[in-house]
């Protein structure tokens, strides 16, 4: 058995790493000739009423093999993006440089903190939290030192692992760590729902009762208790009804409702009501559950259930399907294929949009009609997820897309050339059988029939002994 020690960094350690990071780029700027700060004074003061006007280099579509991975802020050279990043390396500064001791008392701190800096006690909090979280986490203190995370990112990372007692806070640091590093050269960095969705599964994996409560349920009793319905009639116009449910619950209604507004062309108060006479006509809803066979783990969609939900949804379930990829001549995606890209991409692949790929538009990545690609008109290996605002912006020429074969897409806009990297992070983005998981199952499944034969084995033997002679 082999022992890891981790160094947890006192508070000057991780003001220091945090400072280290913010001088090293600047001074890398200057060396380079790039002035970014002094540039942006200078334009501020030349045009304190204008915007910002930032060079645009000439698109490039091209994800080049041997580039390291990286975040995209981290990479492009504009204005912009530099000053953003600086902004970010600031915040990151000054949360370190407000980490309290844990002997602190809070309202006192927080009140010198808001009184300091002009700002409110709870933002003052934010700052104290996360340079906490930098103190025990050094792991992910040092990876998120680069800058590419905004004060919002860092805030929901201080706020998910908080509660993670000493004994597990290492494998989540190191996971988490492992989590906010690029995998890609120019990598989109997570946006908050997805960012706060794998956190979560890290916590659940090594410490479920760390878990915190969900914002939007942070008032609801426990699971099986989270169903209410009240009606409010002390206004003579109009009657209003409060629905809880549970959120998976919540997911299923909510298509439900909207498939039914769509069909009829009216809004989600009146497919409600006809939803309720039973006079909505043939609507169809589809909802897709994915469910890892190794584990155990199922998603409704892009939101994880918990084994009281899954044993639920089992009971709904009346197709079952294995899906892969496939194609054919028609131009529109079937099921089979929506609800396996959905299961991959998990959101909008568009850079800096989580809606859920559930409700988004199977895209061609590629126009059906394009002469250089002969061939089935529908691939799903050619699909990709884009909801319909993304959607518009693609067939605008705004967007240009290129889908990789491990569902990584590579995006360039045309306004300014930048070229963003998104990668899946749907149910489904890391189901791909490789040797190693293929060995794995195999060792598990020999397990498994070997405990059932022993199992056999020892009942047969204790009905043999009960047997009188």
């Amino acid at each position: 058995m082999s022992a890891t020690t981790v160094t947890t960094p006192n508070r000057t350690t991780v003001h220091q790493m945090a400072f280290n990071a913010l001088f090293e780029k600047i001074i890398t700027d200057l060396t380079a000739g790039d002035d970014t700060l002094l540039s942006l004074y200078s334009h501020c003061l030349d045009d304190p009423d204008g915007s910002l006007v930032t060079a645009r280099p000439t698109p490039d579509h091209s994800l080049p093999p041997d580039a390291p991975p990286s975040w995209s802020i981290l990479t492009n050279p504009d204005l912009l993006s530099t000053t953003k990043l600086t902004a970010n390396l600031l915040d990151l500064t000054l949360a370190a440089a407000l980490t309290p001791d844990p002997t602190d008392e809070v309202e006192r701190t927080a009140s010198r903190i808001a009184r300091t800096l002009g700002i409110t006690r709870s933002r003052a909090l934010t700052y104290c939290d996360i340079g906490t979280m930098l103190t025990r986490m050094p792991i992910t203190s040092s990876t998120v030192s680069c800058g590419a995370f905004t004060l919002d990112l860092l805030r929901i990372l201080a706020d998910l692992t908080y509660a993670v007692d000493d004994a597990h806070i290492a494998a989540v640091d190191a996971e988490t760590a492992a989590y906010l590093t690029p995998v890609r050269p120019r990598q989109a960095v997570p946006g908050p729902v997805v960012l706060r969705r794998e956190i979560t599964r890290i916590i659940t994996t090594h410490q479920p009762e760390a878990l915190p409560l969900d914002p939007a349920d942070a008032d609801l009793p426990p699971v099986e208790f989270q169903t209410e319905f009240s009606v409010d009639t002390r206004n003579d116009d109009y009657t209003v009804f409060h629905v809880t449910v549970p959120a998976d619950e919540g997911t299923g209604i909510v298509r439900i409702i909207d498939a039914v507004a769509s069909a009829h062309d009216c809004s989600r108060a009146a497919a409600f009501t006809e939803l309720c006479h039973g006079t909505v006509g043939d609507v169809r809803v589809t909802l897709n559950c994915y469910r890892n066979l190794d584990a155990g783990e199922m998603h409704l969609e892009n939101r994880w259930l918990s084994p009281v939900a899954t044993d639920r949804w089992m009971r709904r379930v009346t197709h079952l399907t294995v899906p892969s990829h496939t194609a054919h001549d028609g131009r529109f995606a079937t099921e089979s294929q929506r609800a396996l890209l959905a299961g991959i991409d998990g959101t909008c692949r568009a850079p800096g949009c989580e809606r859920p790929a559930a409700t988004a538009d199977a895209d061609h990545v590629h126009r059906v009609d394009d002469p250089d690609r002969p061939g089935a008109r529908t691939d799903s290996r050619d699909l990709q997820s884009l909801c319909r605002q993304c959607h518009n912006a693609k067939t605008r020429g705004l967007l240009d897309f290129t889908r990789l074969g491990d569902g990584t897409t590579v995006t360039t806009s045309i306004d300014d050339g930048h070229t963003v990297v998104t990668v899946p992070n749907g149910p489904m983005s890391t189901a791909v059988t490789t040797f190693s998981h293929r060995l794995n199952r195999r060792v598990a499944t020999r397990a498994e029939h070997a405990t059932a034969r022993e199992e056999w084995r020892r009942l047969t033997r204790d009905a043999v002994n009960e047997v009188p002679f």
